[in-house]
């Protein structure tokens, strides 16, 4: 459950680490402050009115000063700051009706309870004053003096001031936090990018002296596999390239064969041979592919339909949604021409579902074909990789068609996954964000 609630992000949790010691110092200081020292402070200045009441309370019930002597009011109102009135008669039950408790009448009870033998009643007036009712069986002694004598005003403001300083920190901290992260996140953005095939260029060491060791790292080890890509993709050209010449020879020489048959098997497997060089090369010369050029997908899709090379083969165009999107035209084409390659190869009926909008481009290719196992469609993205009896074991196919497409999607965030499709065979659903 914890778990759940806390953040995910180094930020967030980095944030809290901080956050959470600032709170409880807080709690523990207002703890502190209240129930301590702010109580105190209140039982002192409780205490010093109950003593004035007492003692002005037990001379008025010893008949010892009247108040109805001007000389006497004066007196009182200098020297404790009250109002005082003898009463004849009060309505009792509408004194505690009219009784209210918070601490600092808490505390003023207690004291006054701890000296004053009579019935008293506290009554607070609008925030403002304080009434003592003291009411003995021959009448009823009125006090009335301001509240700030039994609390003090300084309570809000040294609350504001720890919640204030408290919020100058938690940003502080944050800002700090929040520009030590960034070099975390540039860091796996990168590498995200890179993992992706993608061109890492604008990233530069910053940070911390450990995410700054991280980074070089990082950028030692990505120049590292980018030098064996491009040694394994040269190698692969160079071997394809190479090889196309025997084969142009082989060709020559087959035209003195006077025996048809052998010369139209030999021929047959010349042309295989070089169609699986220009898939070689073709896989070769991925990361080589620098064109920016832009079009519509549906646009895209209709110009490889009527290719001469599909024209022949039954394939339906159903446009679900199309919205006004562009793509990279090089890498759009390349990657659905692979798709269909493989699907005229075993199936003889093709349903290209188009769903453009705004923010995704979704294509799903269904055949009626063999289709592949579930247990084999992870791994026909694998370069080289065949699936025994399944649409990819033509004679010519060399397992670079899937792995092509997939890595050519990936240099621009898409994505390439099989399903089961609903025509019996194959669905190939390529989705790439807008």
């Amino acid at each position: 459950m914890i778990k759940k609630i806390l953040p995910t992000s180094l930020l967030g949790r980095t944030v809290l680490i901080v956050l959470f010691p600032i709170v409880m110092f807080q709690l523990i200081i207002l703890s502190y402050y209240y129930n301590s020292l702010w109580e105190r402070t209140l039982n002192r200045l409780s205490r010093s009115v109950a003593m004035e009441i007492e003692l002005i309370s037990d001379r008025m019930l010893s008949s010892e000063i009247r108040l109805d002597q001007y000389q006497a009011k004066s007196q009182f109102g200098d020297y404790f700051l009250m109002n005082i009135q003898e009463l004849s008669e009060y309505d009792l039950e509408q004194l505690k009706a009219k009784q209210n408790d918070n601490q600092v009448l808490v505390s003023l009870k207690n004291e006054l309870s701890t000296r004053i033998k009579h019935k008293f009643f506290v009554i607070e007036q609008d925030n403002e004053t304080v009434d003592v009712m003291i009411s003995t069986s021959e009448k009823i002694i009125h006090f009335n003096f301001p509240i700030h004598r039994i609390t003090t005003s300084r309570n809000h403001i040294f609350l504001g001031w720890q919640i204030i300083s408290s919020f100058i920190l938690i940003l502080i901290a944050y800002l700090f936090l929040k520009n030590q992260v960034k070099p975390i996140s540039n860091l796996a953005k990168a590498a995200e990018q890179f993992g992706k095939g993608q061109e890492v260029n604008n990233f530069k060491v910053s940070g911390a002296l450990e995410v700054r060791q991280a980074s070089l790292e990082f950028l030692k080890m990505k120049n590292r596999i980018s030098r064996q890509i491009e040694q394994r993709s040269l190698m692969l050209a160079g071997v394809s390239h190479d090889l196309k010449t025997p084969l142009t020879r082989m060709k020559l020489l087959l035209e003195s064969i006077k025996d048809n048959k052998i010369k139209n098997e030999l021929n047959l497997e010349i042309n295989q041979m070089n169609e699986m060089l220009v898939e070689y090369l073709d896989f070769a010369a991925i990361n080589e592919s620098k064109d920016r050029s832009t079009i519509n997908p549906i646009e895209a899709i209709i110009n490889i339909k009527n290719d001469i090379h599909f024209t022949k083969h039954e394939i339906n165009l159903e446009i679900i949604n199309d919205e006004e999107v562009f793509v990279n035209e090089n890498i759009f084409s390349r990657s659905i021409t692979n798709v269909l390659n493989n699907a005229i190869v075993q199936s003889d009926k093709i349903i290209i579902k188009a769903d453009i909008n705004k923010n995704l481009i979704k294509i799903n290719i269904h055949d009626n074909g063999i289709g592949i196992p579930d247990s084999e469609k992870d791994n026909v993205f694998k370069p080289f990789y065949r699936v025994d009896q399944s649409r990819n074991q033509n004679v010519s196919n060399s397992g670079l068609g899937l792995a092509t497409t997939k890595s050519l999607l990936n240099s621009i965030n898409g994505k390439i996954s099989l399903h089961d499709s609903y025509l019996g065979g194959l669905e190939v659903a390529i989705e790439i964000p807008n």
